[in-house]
């Protein structure tokens, strides 16, 4: 079956929202893989019997995650290639060429589609470039972000996924700063070969981690006019605070009401970066019929959930959004 370019789907079919699935790397996590690790939740598929013996306990637990994803309504699956960097997994594993790692991306394709289907479609997940110093949630990039060749760190895995077949759309995930969100919109069709989408790691206030305004992210579009790769899907906001997410995507669509919107934020609950737990949220008191009525409403496109969140919790996204779909 040829499935419809995301993009096509979303410009032709105006009321269409893609659902995408939860935070995968904690929800592994729950169902017993071990993800502390460098390269976090791409740790299973290091191991040779994941690859070897197809009953494998870690090849069970992640493709029965994506048929419970499915299950509960996601259409829009995303590689478990967040922390998969060349450079992630060449300092912190036993692959260091540039060949094995094509092995490796091409084996993690290959198993997801197998997982989710020809009909739901299929994200190459990269994580921004502060996921291997763990500055995805500061935004602190050092004395000169300007000077980081952000191509040279995502060349190898965005090369990768720019020659699947399987996968229809690429995400650039949790980035926090205002130089790494400029580099990646200067890249062309050349660069960037598939439709992409880029996902802003921002503040409970509603600025990218470094500080950097939404007014300030619409200004940098609104310069790049034409300029800007044909292939870029969608902006947004992913791994941030449940609670003020829907304000946070709501001044984004003010600045930028053209642009077709996407949000997944965490689960609501906070994370003791002293104890490393997550701890309930009492706080908390919007729910996701809340935040989703509102996301519709700030032009979303593509919702869904990141860390902590379940298939419990995309089964609410889905029945928020059939109630409140325009």
């Amino acid at each position: 079956m040829v499935r419809a370019s995301v993009k096509q789907l979303l410009q032709s079919n105006p009321d269409q929202i893609l659902i995408m699935d939860g935070g995968q790397g904690t929800e592994l996590e729950n169902r017993g893989i071990n993800v502390a690790n460098p390269v976090w939740s791409t740790i299973p598929f290091i191991n040779d019997s994941f690859w070897s013996d197809r009953s494998s306990r870690d090849r069970q637990i992640v493709a029965g995650m994506f048929e419970e994803y499915i299950a509960a309504g996601a259409n829009l699956l995303m590689t478990i290639t967040y922390q998969s960097s060349f450079k992630s997994v060449s300092e912190n594993t036993d692959i260091k060429t540039l060949e094995e790692y094509n092995q490796l991306l091409d084996r993690i394709v290959a198993f997801s589609r197998t997982c989710i289907g020809a009909d739901n479609y299929l994200v190459g997940c990269i994580g921004s470039w502060g996921a291997h110093i763990c500055a995805e949630f500061s935004g602190d990039y050092g004395e000169h972000p300007e000077r980081i060749p952000y191509l040279d760190y995502f060349r190898p895995q965005l090369n990768n996924f720019n020659l699947q077949e399987d996968i229809d759309v690429i995400g650039f995930e949790t980035i926090p700063n205002i130089h790494e969100l400029t580099a990646i919109l200067s890249w062309d069709e050349s660069i960037i070969k598939k439709p992409f989408y880029i996902g802003m790691s921002v503040h409970e206030h509603g600025t990218l981690r470094d500080g950097t305004t939404m007014s300030q992210v619409a200004q940098l579009f609104r310069s790049l006019g034409k300029k800007l790769n044909p292939n870029f899907l969608a902006l947004g906001i992913n791994c941030c605070s449940f609670r003020y997410s829907h304000m946070i995507l709501e001044s984004l669509h003010e600045e930028l009401p053209y642009i077709p919107l996407i949000a997944y934020p965490n689960s609501g609950e906070l994370y003791d970066t002293v104890k490393k737990i997550w701890l309930k949220n009492e706080n908390c008191i919007v729910t996701w019929d809340e935040i989703v009525k509102s996301y519709l409403q700030s032009g979303a496109r593509i919702i869904g959930g990141c860390c902590r969140t379940t298939p419990n919790d995309i089964r609410q996204i889905v029945t928020a959004v059939k109630k409140y779909k325009p």
